[in-house]
């Protein structure tokens, strides 16, 4: 039963995988608040029909909601980014982009505190949890109408008038100062008129080398055990000693600790360098997942009850590094990584590598708990990886904060190299390794069309 429950929970995360696919089109089709509309009611259709999986009962159902709902969050998700970014001003966007992490911990807290047993997380209440999501869910739905279509996508289909007042709604300007904001969007959008497919991405070298960076980078977040902590904590405490009140005020006690996090993470991120901050952070998460495994495994052999509320606390401390670094990094790493053009579609292939972690992880990890035990399953499934990721990052990942295509290629050849290999690649050879640079800076231009693109600073 723990095996098909786990395969159940996980399956929200082919919906989202679905979801992925669909953000582009649904965002150009119909725009970003009309998406909006779209995946709020595929959402509210999810609850409900989970809602009547619980009175009819039809187990099927349930399992059609989850995909559902993966579906929406995902849709959901990638249209409000996609929204903010494009109604924030360009000095302000990259705080506000932060807000969308911010709100999914919100949600988490929510979710933790109405799931716990003592409120609706019962055999006979778990579908009043639906019924709160699908009241808040409505909540949102209904204050969009006073909100304006973003001003980008506007632009896009020629509704200049319209751009105008959705500019001066958001920027809080008047006309005059809305009609200056509009030009300079205008030719932020000329000097990105090239837009990249998800296999240019992989065919083109230029971009595919650094596409794969970011890939590592979302890789290594999703195998940092946040997917098992967020879908299993309750489990997980319950396991180490702590009961039932208080493995729900525990995970709660995470929720908020990692919403704090994010709140934090968004004054740290714009003031120190990308490089730095992913690898301390995926540094400390490996420590912690090294600290967890021992816990888990010394409570296995002794049973000591103090040792639950000795993981709460490395939990809390996981959840700080996650949210330091990769939680809101791998959000926007792969558009500093390859530049704006190709931003779209390297950032659809972190998503699917996301929502394909996320769903081998949340499946496997409760059959692999059955055989292995909990503690192995956390040091297999969390520790290798990130452990392996982290050397690679370390000899790949260049410094992108304020930079274009052309200084990341640059900040490439400054990275350190393998032991065995020399001190770094621009002292080993400075003639070759300039000329490197030169090289695939043309063949930058060349896979971008104009070097206006990549002369943008993200």
């Amino acid at each position: 039963m723990q095996n098909i429950w786990s395969f159940v929970v996980a399956i929200l995360f082919l919906g989202a995988l679905v979801g992925s696919f669909s953000i582009r089109f649904i965002a150009d089709w119909v725009g970003r608040k009309n998406g909006l509309y779209i995946s709020i009611a595929a959402g509210v259709l999810a609850g409900g029909m989970a809602i009547a999986s619980k009175f009819i009962p039809l187990f099927e159902l349930y399992i059609v909601s989850r995909i559902v709902m993966g579906w929406s969050v995902s849709v959901s998700l990638g249209l409000s980014a996609l929204f903010l970014s494009e109604a924030s001003p360009k000095q302000n966007r990259g705080a506000i982009g932060m807000m969308t992490g911010t709100c999914v911990q919100l949600g988490t807290v929510c979710g933790s505190v109405v799931a716990m047993p003592q409120i609706f997380g019962t055999e006979d209440l778990w579908w009043l949890i639906y019924a709160t999501e699908i009241g808040i869910m409505l909540c949102f739905g209904a204050a969009l109408p006073f909100f304006p279509e973003s001003p980008g996508f506007l632009i896009q289909r020629g509704a200049t008038e319209a751009a105008t007042k959705s500019i001066a709604f958001f920027y809080n300007c008047d006309i005059i100062d809305a009609q200056k904001h509009l030009n300079e969007i205008k030719e932020e959008q000329k000097n990105s008129t090239k837009k990249f497919k998800m296999m240019d991405v992989v065919i083109k070298k230029s971009l595919r080398d650094k596409a794969f960076i970011g890939v590592v980078v979302t890789f290594a977040m999703s195998f940092s055990g946040v997917a098992v902590i967020n879908a299993f904590a309750f489990e997980i405490l319950k396991d180490t000693g702590l009961d039932v009140l208080e493995a729900s005020l525990a995970n709660d006690a995470i929720s908020v600790v990692s919403m704090i996090s994010s709140v934090v993470a968004a004054v740290i991120v714009d003031r120190n360098g990308r490089r730095p901050l992913l690898l301390i952070s995926f540094t400390g998460i490996l420590i912690c997942n090294l600290i967890i495994f021992g816990l888990m495994f010394t409570f296995y052999k002794f049973g000591y009850h103090v040792l639950g509320f000795i993981l709460i606390c490395f939990i809390c401390i996981f959840t700080f590094f996650f949210a330091l670094g990769p939680g809101p990094l791998c959000y926007f790493i792969n558009a500093e990584l390859v530049g704006q053009a190709a931003r779209s579609a390297a950032q659809s292939w972190a998503s699917v590598i996301q929502m394909l972690s996320r769903f081998v992880i949340v499946t496997a990890f409760l059959p692999m708990k059955n055989q292995l035990g909990e503690a192995w399953s956390y040091l297999i499934l969390f520790v290798a990886p990130v452990a392996v990721s982290l050397v690679y990052l370390y000899f790949s990942l260049p410094e992108t904060k304020n930079k274009n295509p052309f200084e990341v290629e640059e900040a490439i050849e400054d990275l350190p190299k393998f032991p065995l290999c020399g001190r770094s690649r621009r002292v080993q050879d400075r003639k070759i390794s300039e000329q490197m640079v030169i090289t695939r800076q043309i063949q930058l231009v060349e896979d971008y069309g104009s070097i206006e693109s990549l002369s943008y600073r993200l």
